[in-house]
């Protein structure tokens, strides 16, 4: 089957369940449905054994439960990623005092898990960039505390004790060194049919950090610089693919490659150490989620940056022609995907 499917193409539904939330759907997807015969469902009382999860499952708990699930899920994937000898770059708490004690040691990266797109992401390669971060955090959190100061004394001295914004967002990780003068990482987007869905080496040539959509950002590229290149690889910062199993690439494409030592067993074993964990976890991450693998030339190993349960498909999409330029043409792309992962599952039924 193709991996791209029309909705006419969606087979029908005979009453089939499927889990979705309305808010951010296509609505031509959410009424073909319907009119295809699908039963969709939105209340967790409402699914059983056989439920397709489009979106995943909303789980009715409160915040704290909502971290502590979050925090299972996180482990039930690195423990299966394990399994297949795929782990996680070395990672650490990132805390203000743990920073001033000079507890991180150079070179790491200093990445804001709740950012997508290549955004706070930075590399601390030197002392002297780890003075300027230590500037910019007590930047940071001066302000906060002054604003907060003046808003609400009582709430400041809680900010004092947790300075909550840099320990919830952000961690430290060992810093990957990749093979090639370009950042470069792997994307594969699965479907929880059991099915790859795109796979695509990414490279992107490093420049000077251009992240001002943040404030930490803005600060560690104007007042407080650090020395190092940008190190994120993924399309919506201007890098380019490479798409895996094609029939024939460029004399570039193909350097690329044996550079990063992507043999067809090392392929398939992320191929299927990321179906495992989709197969494994439907309910929690939904009918599709993509996987980000870095290369270590040093050690000659793929490590797992991340994964993510709400995918961008604009490499997917610019793979079959699909408009991704706008909002409304995103949304649309985002059907159109999703559609094709239910045909997949439905095609095994």
């Amino acid at each position: 089957m193709k991996r791209i499917i029309t909705y006419e193409e969606l087979p029908r539904g005979n009453g089939q369940k499927v889990y979705l939330r309305l808010n951010n759907t296509d609505p031509s997807f959410y009424l073909e449905l319907l009119k295809k015969g699908y039963r969709i469902v939105n209340r967790i009382k409402d699914t059983d054994e056989d439920t397709i999860y489009i979106r995943r499952l909303d789980q009715a708990y409160l915040h704290e439960d909502q971290r502590m699930h979050k925090e299972q899920v996180n482990k039930t994937i690195t423990e299966i990623l394990e399994q297949s000898g795929i782990r996680k770059p070395k990672t650490l708490p990132f805390t203000y005092e743990d920073l001033i004690e000079h507890k991180y040691q150079v070179p790491f990266v200093l990445k804001n898990i709740n950012e997508s797109c290549g955004r706070e992401k930075f590399l601390i390669a030197t002392e002297e960039d780890y003075e300027n971060l230590i500037q910019a955090c007590d930047f940071l959190l001066d302000s906060s505390l002054k604003y907060l100061i003046n808003k609400n004394p009582d709430e400041a001295k809680v900010k004092i004790n947790n300075d909550d914004y840099l320990h919830i967002n952000f961690i430290v990780q060992q810093y990957i060194t990749t093979p090639t003068e370009y950042n470069t990482s792997m994307r594969v987007l699965t479907s929880s049919s059991n099915d790859l869905m795109y796979a695509s080496l990414k490279y992107n040539p490093p420049r000077r950090c251009e992240d001002n959509t943040t404030l930490l950002g803005y600060l560690l590229k104007n007042v407080y610089p650090l020395s190092t290149n940008t190190i994120v690889s993924n399309t919506m910062s201007g890098g380019k693919n490479v798409i895996l199993e094609e029939n024939s690439y460029t004399q570039f494409e193909r350097s690329l490659l044996e550079n990063h030592n992507l043999t067809s067993e090392r392929f398939e074993n992320l191929v299927e150490a990321s179906l495992n964990v989709h197969t494994t976890l439907k309910k929690d991450i939904g009918c599709l989620c993509s996987f980000d693998y870095i290369y270590s030339a040093e050690e000659d190993k793929w490590y797992v940056l991340e994964y993510h349960q709400k995918s961008m498909f604009n490499e997917y999409a610019a793979r079959w022609s699909i408009p991704y330029q706008t909002k409304e043409e995103r949304i649309a792309a985002s059907g159109r995907v999703r559609a094709t992962s239910l045909a997949l599952t439905m095609k095994k039924k």
